[in-house]
């Protein structure tokens, strides 16, 4: 669920940004909705990062664990920090300064090596998280290349495709925000077969013990009851 919000997050985001300045985009109505449903997500996903090393702590060890912590610190940066900047800082800043947030205002001087060593973090963490499923060890291969491609993407598309900032073009700009989309979609994916094999399992566990109880009642043995 959290990385569906955050998906959905980054295509509005994207389209609204579109050939807009930031003063003007951060004071409409709608920026604060859809950097709530942003960071709504981003924390969901955080939360689901822990569960997920349990699947994966069999095949892919002490590497497994690493990449789950810099995948965690570097989605601290860029979906909690950054969508909790925008929903309350930015639109602050449109009103009482809107010099410091125009598009041509240079970024604050702290946000540049965090976003550099968020990046980094990004791309280790994804590589050690892929490992296992590059190998085989883990399924679906896919993922295993989706995860360390996010994190390139995220490069190339704050880097390349739009260095300045909010791309004019809508396409361009959610060329742009791919990186978190793909990362999402293969956190999403895994999720999911988490919550599957879990309900797997316990449907397996509601069907054993209706049988342990209707062959018991056939022995004419008493059933197990709690001890009150």
């Amino acid at each position: 669920m959290g990385a569906i919000f955050f998906v959905a997050h980054i295509v509005l985001r994207s389209l609204v940004t579109a050939g807009t300045d930031p003063v003007v985009f951060a004071t409409r109505g709608f920026w604060v909705p859809i950097n709530a449903l942003g960071l709504a997500g981003a924390i969901l996903v955080l939360l689901a990062l822990p569960a997920m090393y349990a699947r994966l702590a069999g095949s892919s060890g002490v590497a497994g664990w690493v990449g789950i912590a810099l995948v965690s610190v570097a989605w601290l940066f860029f979906g909690v920090f950054l969508s909790l900047y925008a929903l309350l800082i930015l639109p602050w800043l449109a009103e009482a300064a809107p010099a410091l947030v125009s598009g041509s205002a240079p970024p604050p001087t702290g946000v540049v090596p965090a976003f550099l060593t968020s990046l980094l973090a990004w791309l280790v963490g994804t590589v050690l998280l892929g490992i296992p499923f590059m190998t085989g060890r883990l399924e679906p291969r896919w993922v295993g290349y989706l995860v360390p491609v996010s994190a390139l993407w995220m490069l190339l598309g704050n880097l390349v495709i739009a260095p300045g900032g909010p791309a004019a073009s809508v396409p361009i700009n959610l060329l742009s925000n791919l990186g978190p989309v793909l990362l999402s979609t293969a956190l999403g994916y895994l999720g999911i077969g988490m919550w599957s094999a879990a309900e797997r399992a316990e449907q397996r566990n509601s069907d054993f013990m209706a049988l342990f109880s209707v062959g018991r009642r056939r022995d004419g043995l008493p059933l197990p009851h709690r001890k009150e």
